[in-house]
């Protein structure tokens, strides 16, 4: 669910039973999909579509949740969620978020380390580096 105050150019982001009241800057959460969209753009489309599907990740920030996907089927990444089912879901706090795409920690420490839930087509998962770590 998205809640959208205009007043300050804030989005909520939340799950049913969390509470709103943590908000997230709509600048914060865009820069970040801006960056993996730009990182997304300076890679081999063809080699995304090779490896294909469509991933959701869904951040918490306290007691808030925000989504954003990668679909690798059409070389794209928006904020939401997919319209159809993910291939993979990801849910994560931001902090390891933020190790992940900021390659300071590997995927599979994170995942194994139980920092990370992963649903889905979790060897896919794996190969996702080239495409949502930052420089």
């Amino acid at each position: 669910m998205i809640l959208k105050d205009l007043s300050n150019d804030t989005l909520h982001y939340g799950i049913d039973g969390a509470s709103q009241s943590d908000q997230i800057p709509k600048s914060e959460k865009m820069d970040t999909v801006s960056r993996i969209k730009a990182r997304l753009a300076s890679v081999d489309p063809n080699k995304a579509r090779a490896l294909g599907g469509v991933f959701l990740f869904n951040i918490i920030k306290g007691t808030s949740v925000y989504s954003w996907t990668l679909d690798l089927n059409n070389v794209q990444v928006y904020e939401g969620e997919p319209e159809e089912e993910p291939d993979t879901t990801f849910t994560l706090n931001e902090h390891y978020f933020k190790q992940l795409v900021q390659g300071r920690e590997d995927p599979r420490v994170i995942m194994q380390a139980g920092r990370c839930s992963v649903t889905g087509d979790i060897m896919r998962a794996m190969q996702l580096e080239p495409y949502i770590k930052l420089e």
